[in-house]
């Protein structure tokens, strides 16, 4: 049991920080976050001093691709080689997201089901990582966004898109992910194309219905985002081009935006990479309008997640992506707490997890970080990471006097079933 003292609270719910207040933790679980005078009394639990900083959620990141590499092959090549080693460089990526304080994932397209293979084997116990919910390949229109990439699923008529979309549930995945229109990546479209038809859009959420997933869009337009509302796809990605009738039709029908506003603020990170001109040259041109459209959509009301479409540890302005799309959601008119909500809470319900984590309350899951500063009055203060905590286990720690052990990613001592340590 662990007891977490001397800290303020923000508990993920939108309510006010608690200015003087306690966690309690025991196993994976919390047993009491609130003010310290409704605490229970102190006793022979592990004292934690945070030292007057900021207790959190853990962050949600709700548009990765792990096994991203810049710039693009085409043509199908395989940029690593063998299943096997693109899910390594995943788990990787996995493990510095949540060094960088997120504790969830919602992996959005991804080659091999290496996300399914990662996801499996942090949650067997096998190794130590971040929550992970996968969508394996991503199923796009023959010659769609994402055409010729390793692991992109082309299909045309319905038909063949209900086959992958049974296919990857078959194979384990947790949501479906399509591209209805194009993006910035290709050289031959933009956001304003669509691609995808009415009726293969139907077919896809109807299959994912009647398993109970939801589908998630990479969706750049106002024409395409109403199309797929009125189909039952109710987790809009980017939204780059975006009216306030568009917005409106979101929030009336309880419809989620992950805006992914990092992308079109990297356009320096991207000429780091090596990228085509094209496409950071679209990016550029489309920041202020994709900017914009988020804003209409917080006017709106709609739900609003974090999502990068970088890796959640990829520097950017001074701090990690994750971190920057929360700061660039206050830019869009979200206030500080709303932001912070984005990154936890909304997220949480977005991936179907809020029963478990997103928020600090008792009976779910201690995934948690820790601040040097005041987020829900600076929200620049998540960049001054100090402690992750995730399903109780200690991933890393500055605080003064914090002796407790850090978990390893390999996790000796927690044995799955099926497998066996050497005892050294």
């Amino acid at each position: 049991m662990v007891r977490y003292h001397n800290c303020r609270l923000i508990d993920g719910t939108g309510c006010p920080a608690v200015e003087e207040a306690v966690l309690l933790t025991e196993g994976s679980k919390i047993l009491f976050a609130g003010p310290r005078e409704k605490a229970p009394p102190a006793g022979k639990e592990q004292s934690v001093d945070v030292g007057g900083r900021t207790i959190l959620p853990g962050l949600f990141n709700c548009h990765v691709h792990l096994a991203l590499r810049f710039p693009f092959t085409p043509y199908f090549v395989d940029e690593y080689k063998t299943p096997g080693y693109r899910a390594m460089v995943m788990y990787r990526r996995a493990i510095e997201a949540l060094y960088c304080g997120v504790t969830t994932l919602r992996c959005t397209g991804e080659a091999d089901y290496a996300d399914t293979a990662v996801r499996n084997a942090i949650n067997a116990g096998m190794v130590m990582g971040p929550r992970i919910l996968t969508a394996g390949p991503v199923l796009l229109a023959h010659g769609g966004h994402g055409a010729g990439q390793w692991g992109s699923v082309e299909c045309s008529g319905p038909y063949e898109f209900m086959r992958e979309t049974r296919r990857a549930i078959n194979n384990g995945v947790d949501l479906i992910k399509i591209c209805t229109t194009g993006g910035m990546v290709g050289e031959y479209e933009g956001a304003n194309t669509v691609q995808m038809t009415e009726e293969e859009t139907r077919a896809v959420t109807g299959v994912a219905t009647q398993y109970g997933k939801m589908v998630a869009g990479h969706i750049g337009n106002d024409e395409a985002i109403r199309t797929a509302v009125r189909c039952g796809v109710l987790s809009i990605e980017h939204g780059y081009l975006m009216g306030e009738e568009t917005a409106h039709m979101m929030a009336e029908a309880g419809a989620y935006l992950v805006p992914t506003l990092a992308v079109s603020a990297a356009c320096d990170y991207l000429e780091k990479h090596n990228n085509p001109r094209y496409h950071i040259e679209k990016i550029r041109a489309v920041g202020e309008k994709h900017r914009q459209s988020a804003a209409h959509a917080v006017k709106a009301g709609v739900k609003i997640a974090v999502g990068t479409d970088l890796l959640p540890s990829d520097p950017l302005d001074g701090t990690n992506a994750t971190v920057r799309e929360a700061e660039l959601l206050t830019d869009a008119g979200l206030s500080n707490m709303q932001a912070i909500c984005a990154a936890t809470s909304v997220s949480a319900a977005l991936c179907g997890v809020d029963a478990e984590t997103g928020t600090l309350e008792a009976g779910k899951e201690a995934d948690l970080i820790a601040v040097d500063g005041r987020p829900d009055e600076t929200i620049q203060d998540l960049r001054r990471l100090e402690m992750v905590v995730k399903g109780g286990a200690l991933a890393l720690s500055r605080l003064p006097g914090d002796t407790r052990p850090r978990f390893s990613p390999l996790p000796f001592g927690k044995t799955p079933e099926g497998a066996s340590f050497i005892n050294w």
